[in-house]
């Protein structure tokens, strides 16, 4: 009786082997995919753990940001002068973001000229890659012009002639479509009149502005503060001389005005100097030049800034 060739019973045996083998190293390889799947998911969860975490970071210290230089301007006095208009500070760092801020004049980009204008503050915070960037513009408090009617688009509402007759213009102005006309004045001192229904403060600075266009001739102007107190009377603060010429001229002054008791009336005058020309009037302010008041947000101003 014949048998099988061992050699055919060592090839199964062989190939059942290599199967096992092959079919191990398939789950090894299956369960090596798994676990790499696995921890390159952890890793992405774990990288998008970190923006978002890094996004909410920037996004509380940009903000921070323009806090903390509110604050800082408002606890110095010379800022506009040490300040460089649309110049980021030098950043600082803390819990790993960076902050910096810079301030900006939207008006004419100089900080130091007009202690009275806005100034837009930004704030910048990064973290690793993640920015923001928002801003607000402040003002100094009490920063509004107390003149009624101060464009003369009203014609001569709010105003009046002291010891001369005024009248609406809309031949000649310097800005919109009117200005007024001082004319038939008695005395070199008589001229627009605003008696003042918005309060000002004792001892405090007012800036004066107003544009003034000589008839025939140029002249020296002068700007008037008129305070009445309850213990001092009757009180003119007021500017030094300033030439006025026959097309429009910027006068300005700024004037600091005093009284003793309590302020009863408070009232601004244009007059000349010297003469009693007729002389046109427009586009006047009066407005709180301390340079040292609050600075405080300007409402509607803030804004997320798109990133560079």
């Amino acid at each position: 009786m014949s048998s099988r060739p061992r050699t055919t019973r060592s090839r199964r045996r062989t190939l059942r082997r290599g199967g096992i083998y092959v079919a191990v190293l398939g789950v090894a390889m299956l369960v090596t995919l798994i676990g790499l799947s696995a921890l390159l998911s952890v890793r992405v969860d774990q990288r998008t753990t970190g923006l978002i975490e890094n996004a909410v970071k920037v996004d509380f210290q940009a903000q921070a940001a323009v806090d903390r230089a509110i604050f800082r301007l408002n606890n110095l006095a010379n800022w506009r002068t040490a300040y460089t208009n649309d110049t980021w500070t030098a950043g600082q760092t803390f819990d790993g973001v960076t902050t910096s801020f810079k301030l900006v004049d939207e008006i004419d980009g100089n900080l130091a000229n007009d202690a009275n204008q806005p100034v837009r503050v930004y704030g910048r915070a990064t973290a690793g890659d993640a920015m923001r960037m928002c801003s607000l513009c402040v003002e100094p408090r009490n920063n509004r012009n107390l003149l009624a009617n101060a464009d003369m688009e009203a014609g001569t509402t709010g105003w009046s002639g002291s010891y001369c007759d005024i009248e609406a213009r809309t031949d000649d102005y310097h800005g919109g479509t009117k200005s007024i006309y001082a004319k038939n004045r008695w005395y070199y001192w008589s001229g627009p009149e605003q008696v003042l229904t918005a309060p000002i403060e004792n001892g405090v600075p007012y800036r004066f502005d107003v544009w003034v266009k000589m008839d025939l001739l140029a002249r020296y102007v002068q700007l008037v503060i008129e305070t009445t107190g309850s213990d001092s009377g009757i009180q003119w603060f007021t500017s030094g001389s300033v030439t006025a010429n026959t097309t429009w001229t910027h006068v300005t002054a700024t004037i600091t005005p005093s009284w003793s008791g309590t302020l009863q009336s408070a009232a601004v005058y244009v007059i000349t100097a010297t003469t009693t020309n007729a002389f046109k009037i427009d586009d006047a302010a009066l407005v709180n030049a301390d340079p040292t008041r609050t600075l405080v947000p300007a409402p509607g101003t803030w804004r997320r800034e798109v990133l560079p």
